[in-house]
This record gives C-alpha cells, structure tokens and sequence, in this order.
C-alpha cells in the first residue's frame, strides 16, 4: 500500500482537484433540474444561461469590476512596491507587514470594517464602494507578488541607467518596469481572478450591485444552469491557458529559428540531406547505375536492428547529467570569480574612499558632511571585510603552497625506499606507484587550488561524454555504410541484357534485345533525371526559404550605417493591444452601463421566480428592472442599510418589523387599494379584478396586530402576499417507518400520503425517532425550530418569554447535537428527493418538489408505497394533537409579501410590478414550488391536468397554525440562542 501511494500521489492529487470539475461538467449537461440524479443528457442549460439576463447582468457586472479594480491595484501596489524598494530594508519590512494584514485578516472581518467604514463615510453603496472594496484587498496581493521580483533587481543597472543620463522616467519605463514585466502580469491575473470571484466582500459593500459570485449564492436551488457556467469558464480559462501557451512556444521557436539563421545552421539537417540524394543520383546517371534490393532476409533484420540500435544511441538523453556538471561548473567559476574580485573592489572602495575623504575636507556645509561621513564609515567596514577575505585567501594560499611542498617531500621519499627495495615483488611495485600517482593528483589539486582542479576535471567530464557519445555514433555509422552496400546493391543497367546478348545465337534475336537495351537505358536516365530535378527543386525551395527567413528576421546590417525601426515599426503592437483593450473596455463599460439604468429595484428570494417573466414584464411596461435576490430576511434587512429597494418580499415576521420602523408605504389607503388587482385583500374594488387571496392566509395573516403609532394595524394593510405555506413532517415510507407511526396510532391516506388523524401526531415524535435511530433532516431555520420545542412544550408557535427561549433551547440541545440529525437548507429538496431520509421537518412546497424529484423517470430510488395514480407519495401531516383545553399543538403557517418601500422613487411603477405578479401567480408556482395566495391560481394547479393534481392535499396548507409575529427583544435573543446552538453542531 505504501509502494501504491507513493507511486500514485500525484496522480491522486490531481484526481482530489480534477474530479469535482468533471463531474461539475458532466451534470452541466443534465437533463433533469436537480444536481443529484442524472436524467439524460441535454444543451437545454447552456441555452438557459444564454437567456437568463439576471444571470448575464451579474457576470457583466464582475467583469466590470474585476478590470477596473485590477487596473487600479496594479498602478496603487506597483507604485507603492517601487516606493518602499527606495526605503531602507527596516522601513520595507514594517510597511510590507502593514501592507500584508488584509490578506491574513478575515474576510468578513474586512467585509463588515469596510461596510462600516462606508456607512460612517455617507458614501451611496453601489458600484464606486464595490470597486473600493476590491482594490482594498487586491492591493497587497500585487505587493507580494511584485516586491520579491523586485529586490532581484541588480542597483547597479540603475546606477547603470543613470550615469548614461536617463532621466528618473526613463529609468523607471526603459529598466524598472520592463524587468517588473512578469511579476506584474502576474498579479493582474491574481487581482482579476480575486475580484471575479469575490463572495464575502462583495456581499456587504456591493448595495444594488449583484456580482456572480453573490448571484449563485442567493440562489434558492442549485440547478445545473450553474454547472453550464462552471464549465463556459473553465472552457475560457483552458483556452486562454493553451493560446497563451501556444503563444510563448512560438515565441521561443521564433528566437530558436533566430538564433540559427544567425549561426547559419537553420535547415542544414535537411539540406544536408538533399545534397546527399542529389550526389548520390549523380553519381547513378554518371555511372549508369540502378538500385537493387537484396533478398537476403537476414541481411534486412541487421539492418533494421542497427538503424534501431543508431536511433537510440542518438536519442540518449545526456542533458541531465551535462546539466548537472555545467552547473558545477558555473558555480565554481563564480566562486573562483568572486575571489578574484576581492582585489579589484578593494581597490574601488580604497579609491572612492580617498575621493569622499577629499571631499569632506573641503566642505563646510555640517548636512553634508554628516552625509559624508556616514558614507566613509560604510566604505571603511567594507574595506576591512575586503582585506579580512584577502587576508584569508592568501593565508590559504601560503599553506596551500605548504601542502604541496609536503607532498613532494613524501613523492620523492617513496620513490627512493622503492629505489633501496631489494628485489620487489610486483605486488610492492604496484602499491608505490599507486601510492605516488594518488599523492601527484593531490599535489596538482592543491598547487592548482582545489576549486580550479575541480573545474578542469569536470570540463574534462564533459569533453569526455560529447566524445563518447560521438564515438558510439560514428562507429555505427560505419557499421551501417558497409550494410548498407550488402542490402542497397548498385549494379550496371546494362549487365543483364549484356548476359542475354551473350547468350543469344539467333541474329534477329540479337539486334533486338541490343535495340531494347538503348531504350532501357535511355528510359532509366530519364527516370533518375527528373528525380534529380526534383531534388534540384526542393533543395532550392529550402535555400530560397532560408534566405527569406533571414532577410525577414536576421538581416545582415553594414556596420557603418546606423538602423531605425521606424514609428510604426516599433509601436503597431503596442497600438494593436492598446486599441483592442480600450475597444473592449468601452465594449464592457457600455453593457454594464445600459444594465445599471433602470426604473425599478426589486429585492426577493433567490431563484424565487422564473427570470423570464422581468423580461416579460419590462417588455410590456417598457421599463428596465434591477432584480436583486437574498438568501434570509435578515439579509434584506442589513441590506437596507446601504441600500434603498422599490419593491421587496420579506416574510411575514420582517414585514411586522419593517412597518413598526416606519419604513413600508400603506398599500390600503385609498390612493393605492384602488390601483391593486385584488378584490377580497384591502376592500371592494369598482373596476374589474383579477384575482382574490386565499381566505385561509388573510386570516392568519390578521392574528399578527402591529402597533402603529399607537394603533393596531395588520400587515394585510401594509403587504400583498406572493407565496404562503406550511411548516409540515415529512415521512419516507419505508416499513421500518410505516411500522414506528403504527406503533404510536398515526394513521394516514396510502392514495395521498396524508395523515388523517393528526390528533395523534406531536411535534415530540422527533426526539423519539433520533432515539430509534431514524435519519432527521430538519429546516435550518431558527424561527421554525424553536417554534416545533414551543409547540410540544406550550403549543404555541411563537415564543413569550427569555425563560421559553432557554427552555426550547435545552429541549433543542437533545435533538441537534445527535449524529443521525442534519440541518439543510435548500438543499434538503435534493435530499428528500433522493429518499436520503426518514422524517424531515419541511415547508409543503418544498416537500411537494423533492416528492416530484423523487417520482422522476429515471429516479434511482426504490419506491415502497405507489398509490393507484402511480405515484409514490410521502406520509406527510401538521401535528393538532391535544394536551388539554386550549392547548392543541400546530405549526407556522407562513407568508412571504411583497411590499413597497416608503422611500420608493416610482410607486406607481411599484404597484404595477406587484398586479404582474398577481396576474402571474400561477405561473410563478407552477415553476417554484411554493403554494400561490390567489384561489384562482390554486384551483388551476389542483384542478384536472394542473401542475400539483396528483399533490394537491400536500400543496394546499392546513388551517392548524399560526404566523411568526415581530418581537425586537425576543427574536435578538433567540438568534444569539440559535447561533449558540448551532456553534457546535456539525451538519
């Protein structure tokens, strides 16, 4: 196993980063709306994202921003890089510290300071704060991304640049920045890709604007339409990758053909052999030659094994090893170098120590005599290292010289014992001169110094495998010279026919085959002459395109006259890039601009509408809509903050907060009741109506009073509602589960799923089926959880008293910290839908579309309980069972409304906004899920061939429960209780 990882760890890594874009790919290709079951493969989400122009306006708006922000980056950090390079490395290391703290501090630490900072500013949040926001944290990545480069930067270029007369500009644009060249193309990418992607800071500092990467998260539902994105990018980011690849190959062969023509070795390979084909033809027509092939089996198999054999002595790799020893070698030529050095700059350093010395004696002025004698002190430390490092070279030296005088002492001592030697065996012969030769190559090592005979030794090295693999080769090419004579035989065209003649009496016969022979001959060298033209030709198209390559990138110049590129010549690039990049800015700027100028901003869930029906509506009112989404009330609360929206649709609780604060207009004065298609919600209206709300809602919706200013009013006067629903139990309909609500008397309608006796069904049933192992997926959703501990506890929805909060919270403890429960937000469609469950707890409309996920086509899920229209429906059901009198238990039946802000620029285009969506509500359903609030529209979805028929007793909520009601000190508390919670719990 050991062996299997270490062979395979980079492939495995590649596979941990590779595989999810794969599969992120493959399902971008789904047929189905969900990201967990494939359905077949289809383009239908490609087409989508085309058409989806809230989805296209958020991309835009990341493009925009990313290139400004990047561009500002870019000039802000390269100019504070070239600035702090000018500092001392003291002042460097603190400034760059400081610099640096953005990019280890939080980012929501960073999102929420610089919303403050904006909102203390009085700066309107929109695109100028978000473009803020991005440069504030791309600055230091263009910092640490240029500075290393630029402290690689040799001084003395500059001082170089300087002395030659540039001027500080000159020497910034012709030395600095070109050397810069890379490190700042590269943090442009970062800086783009950073601020493409942005989520966090985005989110808190964006106001009306909505970048992609806030788009996905506001999404309701992941769909594949993300996936087909995904893969556009990915898509962009390979090409741009392999274009640019492509690119600096080019660039490189183009510097190789360069430097050939140069040598005058381009194309000699190949025209060398041309030459040879042209000779060797030659010589066949002069000679009378042909070409024939042996028959000789044997000889072709030595043949093919030599030329194999040739091939692969050729293609042995050297480099390597020729690299390490050039690298070596290099090194020790520095170091020989920088001794050598030593001499040379004490020299310099004694010089311009002299000159300032002459200089400080001569001025009176004390700033630069200070000046000057800071710079001595640093000469003089110089000096004394200078001479420190000559002092120990030729102290190294002396005794180096003592070495080898050693050395020889002790040569010429074995050579004389070996000289007194009476009659020495070969054995002690050969253990002198070994012993000599290993004390001579020492001695030569240490008079050369060791560093110089390790250069010779490895230059030898190198001579000696350049020789080695040339020797290997041109031994078999001699080999394969004489083989070739044994399988290409050249013989005369003429012997054969001379043999027949020979060999013929007859005279007719005679004159015959001698005729033949002059025509066989005659036909052969024509043959081998047109070949020969052909070589002719194709060596003189490569001459020709030699000589064109050369006159186009390596033209000889006369020495003595002076070249110039003229103006085009040396800037048509940089007009090329330059007009491309202002053309797609403007390009970029232009679209953005045009989705930014609008007449209406709505605010609302994420994916909460079919997208296509704001075109729709925008079309028919000739108006531009700025649709923004969120993910929570709370959301849309702080976004109001740094933002003032036309029309919004919070819950039924935030509409309550919202009216208390004074912030909504009131849609039931007269003024506007009479503009609103609704006939039963603010009073009886005289023109025609369109639609009647669910009496079922306005009820609930009426048990919430709110005081106003002193006076009771309902959010019925303030809100229309646009979706309502229930928080009910889910219940997969396994035997296992069908055998535990058995158990407890809970029976329920097999055609439907319904429970029909839900005065036997509690809220407490949760804590028992954690404890019998079953799998809990519950809302992640603090209202709706301490609403089911109240209801078993005080069989209330909304809680009272702190004392109700702690207590919900200790009941709550029990239930969430188990391992077999999950809290899930809108992906518990998905898990539901997979049958990934065994009691849920679930607003209806979802439940209802995880229940049609579950019943797809091609779902893989094994159905226990299919009713007669063949559906497989879940047990579902609102708890109502009774603990006393007065006392019966519920759920929250819920509504989300849309309102009109109090500050709203068009109210009229508002209340217009808001009658399209009544007149869509059954759309609207159709395509998400929810239950519509108007009775028109719920009896089309239920009714024959509507779009919930088979789900219409789950669709429809029950009247056993009540709405969330607005309490500021108890819902602060809650959700500090609720995050408390949660802290600990890992889903």
């Amino acid at each position: 196993m050991k062996k299997f990882f270490k062979s395979s760890y980079f492939a495995i890594v590649m596979a941990f980063i590779y595989v999810p874009v794969i599969i992120m790919i493959i399902f971008s290709f789904n047929d189905g709306d969900t990201t967990m079951v494939w359905n077949g493969f289809s383009a239908k989400w490609y087409s989508d994202f085309f058409q989806d122009s809230t989805f296209l306006k958020s991309i835009i708006t990341s493009l925009f921003v990313a290139v400004i922000s990047t561009v500002l980056s870019l000039l802000i950090g390269v100019s504070a890089a070239i600035g702090l390079g000018r500092t001392k490395k003291i002042t460097q290391r603190k400034w760059f510290g400081v610099a640096n703290i953005p990019l280890i501090n939080a980012d929501v630490v960073t999102a929420v300071s610089l919303m403050v900072v904006f909102l203390i500013s009085g700066i309107q949040f929109g695109i100028f704060t978000l473009i803020m926001a991005h440069v504030s944290f791309n600055v230091p990545y263009v910092l640490i991304t240029v500075m290393p480069r630029l402290r690689k930067i040799d001084p003395a270029l500059l001082e170089a640049g300087r002395d030659l007369g540039a001027k500080p500009s000159q020497v910034l644009f012709k030395i600095i920045l070109p050397i810069l060249k890379p490190a700042i193309i590269t943090a442009a990418a970062i800086a783009f890709a950073m601020s493409f992607d942005d989520f966090i800071i985005s989110y808190f500092t964006g106001g009306d604007q909505t970048n992609v990467s806030t788009f996905i998260y506001t999404l309701k539902k992941m769909k594949p339409v993300v996936f087909a994105f995904g893969t556009i990018l990915v898509g962009v980011i390979v090409i741009t990758i392999v274009g640019w690849n492509a690119f600096s190959i080019t660039k490189e062969q183009k510097l190789q053909k360069i430097e050939q023509l140069k040598k005058g070795i381009y194309k000699t390979k190949q025209l060398s052999k041309l030459q040879k084909e042209q000779a060797h033809l030659q010589m066949l027509i002069n000679n009378n030659l042909v070409l024939t092939k042996t028959k000789k089996l044997n000889l072709w198999i030595k043949y093919f094994i030599l030329k194999m054999h040739i091939s692969i002595v050729s293609s042995w790799n050297y480099d390597k090893k020729i690299t390490r020893l050039e690298w070596k070698r290099n090194k020790l030529k520095s170091e020989i170098s920088r001794e050598q050095r030593y001499y040379s700059r004490l020299k310099s350093a004694t010089k311009k120590a002299q000159k300032l010395n002459k200089q400080l004696a001569q001025t009176t002025d004390v700033k630069r005599a200070a000046k000057l004698t800071i710079q001595i002190d640093k000469l003089n430390e110089k000096i004394e290292i200078l001479k420190e490092e000559i002092e120990w070279i030729e102290s190294r030296d002396q005794a180096q010289l003592e070495k080898a005088q050693e050395i020889a002492l002790k040569i010429q001592k074995l050579k004389d014992d070996l000289k007194n030697e009476d009659k020495p065996s070969k054995k002690i012969i050969a253990w002198y001169h070994k012993k000599i030769k290993y004390l001579e190559e020492w001695k030569i090592e240490i008079e050369e110094g060791k560093n110089k005979y390790k250069l010779r030794m490895i230059l030898e090295h190198l001579k000696e495998i350049s020789e080695r693999k040339y020797e290997s080769i041109r031994l078999l090419t001699e080999r394969m010279h004489v083989l070739k004579k044994l399988v290409f035989l050249e013989s005369a065209v003429a012997a054969k026919i001379d043999e027949q003649i020979l060999a013929e009496t007859n005279a007719e016969q005679l004159e015959h085959l001698k005729a033949k022979k002059t025509q066989l001959l005659n036909d052969y060298n024509l043959f081998l002459t047109k070949k020969l033209s052909k070589v002719d030709l194709k060596i003189v198209g490569v001459m020709s395109k030699i000589q064109k390559e050369k006159t186009k990138l390596a033209p000889d110049y006369d020495e003595d006259v002076k070249h110039t590129k003229g103006f085009f010549a040396r800037t048509w690039k940089i007009g090329l890039v330059s007009i491309l990049g202002i053309a797609s800015f403007t390009g970029l700027t232009v679209a953005y601009v045009m989705n930014n100028i609008y007449d209406l901003v709505v605010a609302n869930w994420g994916d909460y509408i079919d997208r296509s029906l704001i075109t729709d509506f925008e079309k028919r009112y000739d108006v531009k809509v700025n649709y923004q989404e969120f993910d929570s009330n709370e959301t849309l609360y702080n976004k109001l903050y740094t933002f003032d929206y036309d029309v919004m649709v919070p819950s039924d609780y935030m509409v309550q907060k919202l009216v208390s604060e004074n912030r909504l207009l009131k849609l039931s004065d007269k003024e506007w009741a009479e503009q609103i298609n609704l006939e039963n919600y603010f009073s009886p209206q005289d023109h025609i109506t369109k639609e009647t709300i669910s009496q079922t809602l306005i009820d609930v919706m009426k048990k919430s009073p709110i005081e106003v200013q002193g006076q009771k009013q309902n959010i019925t006067d303030y809100a229309v509602p646009y979706f309502w629903g229930e928080v009910i139990m889910l219940v997969n309909p396994t035997e296992s589960n069908k055998k535990f609500l058995a158990d407890r008397g809970i029976e329920y309608n097999p055609a439907t799923g319904q429970i029909t006796n839900p005065e036997q069904l509690s809220w407490h049933i949760f804590w028992e089926a954690v404890e019998a192992d079953k799998r809990l997926v519950l809302n992640f959703d603090a209202k709706n959880l301490f609403m089911m501990a109240e209801e078993v506890r005080n069989q209330k929805a909304n809680v009272e008293s702190v004392e109700d909060v702690d207590a919900n919270y200790k009941l709550l403890e029990k239930l969430l910290y188990k391992s077999n429960v999950s809290l899930n937000s809108d992906e518990i469609i998905n898990k539901v839908g997979t049958g990934n469950f065994d009691f849920s707890m679930i607003y209806n409309g979802d439940a209802l579309a995880g229940n049609k996920i579950y019943n797809g086509e091609d779902s893989e899920a094994e159905t226990e309980q299919v009713s007669e229209d063949g559906k497989t429906h879940f047990i579902f059901g609102s708890p109502a069972k009774q603990h006393g009198p007065g006392k019966v238990e519920g759920s929250n039946i819920w509504s989300d409304n849309m309102v009109v802000s109090k500050t709203s620029k068009n109210k009229f285009l508002a209340i217009q906004f808001m009658n399209f969506i009544i007149e869509k509500y059954q759309d609207i359903s159709a395509s998400q899920g929810p239950t519509a609030p108007g009775t028109s529209a719920i009896d089309a979805l239920i009714g024959p061939e509507g779009a919930y028929e088979k789900y219409k007793d789950l669709y429809i909520p029950s009247k056993n429960g009540e709405a969330f009601k607005y309490n500021r000190t108890l819902d602060d508390y809650l959700m500090d209780k609720f995050n408390e919670l949660i802290t600990g719990k890992i889903n």
